[in-house]
């Protein structure tokens, strides 16, 4: 994966100019000193210096007059974004996905929804990119996927405990009949973080975990399966001339162990 460039967007502060020493001064009146992890990587990356511009597929050109801007348009535009003498373009999810969530709910990492195109679409964007001297970096998705994704539905459709339930997080319920969620986390969309499955006899089952929509499952980051899963995902478009990702939610991966009650005091 040399050449690539791995971009944490956990949220969008004000840009200000920011070091090790301005973080630690800033934070230590609520914090208390913090421990350095490791030195400032120095090594060379074009990105350090990039100016990167984002693209939202469905809002940025409209080329085939449905109403909603696709692949091909963004194609026809990049000779414009390069007279701006941008060094890269950023696109916003493409997947396919049931859009419930503005495509950040996949349910195939590596086709291109029928919404904005095809693979081939996406193929002649790169060619121009590549053209015109502009590298694109792609929205990842890692947290979590659409409930339509197969491998959520083989889960559902797998017993307890199998692999394929493993893939995400799937819980038994508190309290009589586990009919309370397995802890007290909050869906950052609201109401609980966990939505109970019921199986194909309508007898309720075990609970999954969301932090996001209902719809939108999160993966168990624990369970190397999924990091050779996304490895894979990662290659695919590697192999289709992306230069980066930009991963969506990249604080979310890694969930406290046993997931504890939110507040609890041990």
């Amino acid at each position: 994966m040399t050449g690539s460039v791995f971009i944490f967007a956990l949220a969008r502060p004000k840009l200000v100019s920011m070091s090790v020493e301005t973080v630690i001064s800033a934070t230590a009146p609520l914090t208390g000193p913090l421990t350095l992890i490791h030195d400032a990587d120095k090594a060379p990356g074009w990105w350090r210096s990039a100016v990167i511009y984002q693209v939202y597929p469905r809002s940025f050109r409209d080329l085939n007059g449905d109403g909603i801007g696709d692949i091909a348009g963004i194609t026809q535009e990049l000779h414009q974004l390069a007279e701006l003498d941008v060094d890269a373009v950023w696109l916003s999810p493409f997947y396919r996905s049931p859009q419930r969530d503005a495509g950040y709910d996949v349910s195939d990492y590596c086709d291109v929804d029928p919404i904005f195109g095809t693979l081939g679409d996406f193929d002649v964007m790169m060619a121009e990119a590549n053209r015109l001297g502009l590298r694109v970096i792609v929205d990842l998705v890692p947290n979590h996927c659409s409930a339509q994704h197969v491998a959520f539905q083989a889960a559902l459709a797998a017993p307890a405990g199998s692999p394929e339930r493993d893939l995400f997080i799937f819980r038994d319920g508190q309290g009589p009949d586990g009919h309370e969620p397995p802890n007290n986390w909050q869906s950052h969309f609201g109401g609980p973080a966990w939505t109970r499955t019921v199986g194909a006899d309508g007898r309720p089952g075990q609970w999954y975990l969301h932090l996001f929509d209902s719809s939108q499952p999160d993966f168990n980051w624990d369970n190397p399966a999924v990091h050779a899963e996304f490895e894979r995902v990662l290659r695919f478009w590697l192999d289709r001339g992306v230069s980066g990702f930009r991963v969506d939610v990249a604080h979310a991966l890694v969930k406290a162990p046993g997931l504890p009650e939110w507040g609890r005091q041990g």
